[in-house]
């Protein structure tokens, strides 16, 4: 018998673990199960473009001036 999670966190948790377990914490492996897993269930997914940051976002400037 398995035991209710606390919440929704906690099983989410406990399948992220699962999943990380079952495919020795290899994230590409993980992805490559889950996209497998999308074109054999026959649903429609929708594939968004690549996001690309925006030129003025991508400078390391500092907001606010340091205090001396």
């Amino acid at each position: 018998m398995t035991t209710m999670p606390d919440s929704p966190t906690d099983e989410i948790r406990a399948i992220r673990h699962e999943l990380a377990a079952k495919f020795h914490n290899n994230v590409k492996r993980i992805g490559d199960d889950l996209r497998r897993q999308q074109r054999e269930s026959g649903r429609e997914y929708i594939r968004l473009p690549k996001r690309h940051p925006l030129r003025d976002c991508t400078t390391n400037k500092r907001m606010q001036p340091s205090r001396k």
